[in-house]
């Protein structure tokens, strides 16, 4: 018979909801459901509060990798499920922190108890002294002792209305909620550090996620192109059932090169990609963008750039770094896997005939002046009608 173990996954914010808060865990039910798609044999039980898993022991490495991208997942333990017998939970106890001791000359320890199941004879803090006790009286000649505020090692002990999970090891999750109970948005992926950062902290949000790539090609060959893939596909992990949108933007950067004012070229660049991204939400059900600006980063993120490119779209603009540091918003990139592509030294798009003297303040006249000297209309839908559609999913 094939050896089991137990999964025990908490949730934070989603407890803390109303009368929806079913329709939270049964996203996040269907969202782990999802990942673990490809492992056979798993059951899966959801009483309040809690999510269990019942799995081969042989799938804990792969399932625990799994866990730690889900959004909305808390934290988790996997341990084993048994009879509420308090002589036997000892004893279990027993043989694991005996195993720990072998490379060990003392070990602080204490035992923690959650009763989800009230009508337990016992009191939590009874459960915690009986087991202890018995731990300590086995044990306490080995170096074991009992430290409740600076533990070393916890044994804890999760008492359910039919059996009981005991666990030694909490692994962190992702928190927020889960994907897609929030709706979805379209990330402007640049190819950069801040972008995809961006997209994954409104995954987190419950935002599922779609991307949107300005491909300038001919002008910087096919190299961010292949990059934007990999990198919608990093993000895609934590969510999956994105969209990629690659919308070829070459021409209507030529013509704001030939026909606007240098200084005013980012910012234009910016305008429009706005106004495409907004085509693109509206016709698939995005109902927020997102993209990767940080007040003061660069020339085109000033507060009065920053309006000069909002002001083009009705829909709500989210900008997850917007207060953010560079250095703080690198580490968060190597958190999740994105900051060694992201670095690849790849020209994107904003960067194709860049000004000498960029505008820091640029006014909105100024610039609808410039674009009534192109057919940025044309230029829009002639881009949205070439734009090339991939499933993130079926990325290799």
């Amino acid at each position: 018979m094939t050896e089991r173990r137990t999964v025990l996954i908490r949730y934070d914010e989603i407890g803390l909801k109303g009368r929806n808060r079913k329709y939270f865990e049964k996203c996040l039910l269907k969202n782990i459901k999802r990942a673990l798609s490809g492992l056979d044999d798993i059951h899966y039980t959801s009483p309040r509060g809690r999510i269990f898993l019942d799995i081969p022991s042989s799938f804990e490495p792969e399932c625990s990798i799994l866990l730690k991208a889900i959004p909305g997942v808390a934290s988790f333990s996997i341990g084993v499920s048994m009879n509420t017998d308090l002589e036997a939970i000892a004893s279990l106890g027993i043989q694991w922190i005996e195993s720990k001791l072998e490379s060990l000359e003392t070990l602080k320890f204490c035992v923690k108890t959650r009763r989800s199941e009230k009508s337990f004879p016992k009191t939590s803090p009874e459960v915690n002294f009986e087991i202890g006790s018995r731990i300590m009286t086995a044990l306490s000649s080995r170096g074991l002792t009992v430290n409740i505020k600076d533990a070393e090692y916890v044994f804890e002990i999760e008492i359910g209305r039919t059996e009981t999970v005991v666990f030694d090891k909490r692994e962190s999750g992702l928190c927020g909620l889960p994907v897609g109970s929030s709706g979805n948005v379209l990330c402007l992926l640049s190819g950069g550090i801040d972008s995809p950062v961006s997209a994954f902290m409104m995954a987190c949000r419950g935002c599922r996620v779609h991307f949107v790539f300005f491909d300038n090609q001919p002008f910087l060959g096919r190299g961010g192109y292949d990059k934007v893939l990999r990198l919608a596909k990093k993000v895609n992990h934590f969510q999956t059932r994105g969209t990629l949108y690659v919308v070829p933007f070459a021409e209507m950067q030529g013509a704001i090169r030939d026909h606007c004012n240098e200084e005013n070229r980012i910012v234009l660049y910016r305008r429009m990609m706005y106004r495409i991204a907004e085509e693109i939400a509206n016709r698939h059900g995005s109902m927020a963008l997102i993209t990767g600006e940080s007040v003061g980063q660069v020339a085109s993120q000033t507060l009065e750039n920053l309006a000069a490119v909002s002001c083009v779209t009705p829909l709500s603009i989210f900008r997850p770094l917007i207060g953010m540091n560079k250095e703080s918003i690198i580490t968060r990139a190597k958190e999740i896997g994105t900051y060694e592509v992201s670095i690849e030294p790849q020209p994107d798009c904003c960067s194709v005939f860049m000004p000498k003297n960029p505008v820091t303040r640029s006014k909105i006249h100024f610039l609808e002046r410039d674009e009534e000297k192109i057919p940025w209309e044309e230029l829009r839908d002639n881009a949205l009608a070439q734009m090339e559609v991939i499933k993130v999913d079926d990325l290799p």
